[in-house]
């Protein structure tokens, strides 16, 4: 690619991203379904620049859900790491998660237009799901449990139906006000409801941990661990 196009590309890219910005604001301030001349004014483009970037109007709400979502989930893997007690990981993630929604609720309700198997939602979701899963992995490794293939295996669909549970979970409380419980106290439940799944599975191992209590870490070798292929 010689510079003309290197820099055509880079105009197609910044414009496609002025688009996207313009119809996330507007999401954001509360206008559901914002007309193509809306977001056009918003970006300080002329419609047709937008029909030249999107081919229609799904096309641009897949490609806003997309960059919502990645925002998200750069939020949420760098809130997943193994520091501290059991408990602080999974606040630490949630409080991530659901101080997000709570603050963007119009920006979570865009995954009610992916209906797709493989939208972005559910890409998203199988993204986080993984992540999470190889960090469980780890935890439970930490803790001492013999953990076989099997059971690294299970855990994908365990993991999978937990984020899943999580999700629905927010998104009820959203359409409900987001206001009882508050913020603090949906977060205290989605973190009890978490330890559960994983103390019950941590106890089918033969292992009791309390979830207060600093994971340690110098009792395990990473070395070539491979984390559900996180």
């Amino acid at each position: 690619m010689d510079g003309r196009a290197t820099r055509w590309a880079a105009h197609n890219d910044a414009q496609r991203e002025r688009i996207i910005t313009a119809a996330i604001a507007l999401y954001d301030e509360g206008n559901t379904a914002p007309s193509l001349q809306e977001i056009g004014e918003r970006a300080g483009l002329a419609r047709s620049v937008l029909y030249r970037q999107f081919e229609d109007r799904r096309d641009l709400e897949l490609a806003v859900e997309r960059y919502v979502l990645d925002d998200l989930l750069a939020r949420l893997e760098a809130s997943l790491v193994l520091d501290g007690a059991i408990r602080q990981v999974l606040r630490r993630v949630a409080s991530t998660y659901i101080e997000w929604a709570a603050t963007h609720p119009r920006l979570h309700q865009l995954s009610d237009l992916d209906s797709a198997s493989d939208g972005p939602l559910s890409q998203a979701m199988e993204r986080i799901a993984t992540r999470i899963g190889g960090v469980m992995i780890l935890a439970f490794r930490v803790t001492g449990a013999e953990i076989s293939e099997a059971d690294v295996a299970a855990t994908d669909p365990l993991i999978h139906g937990l984020i899943g549970a999580v999700f629905a979970a927010v998104r009820r409380w959203l359409h409900l006000g987001a206001k009882v419980p508050d913020v603090e106290h949906m977060t205290d439940q989605i973190v009890e409801s978490a330890w559960a799944v994983i103390d019950a599975r941590l106890r089918a191992y033969g292992v009791e941990v309390d979830p207060d209590l600093p994971l340690a870490l110098g009792d395990l070798d990473l070395t070539g661990l491979d984390l559900l292929g996180a």
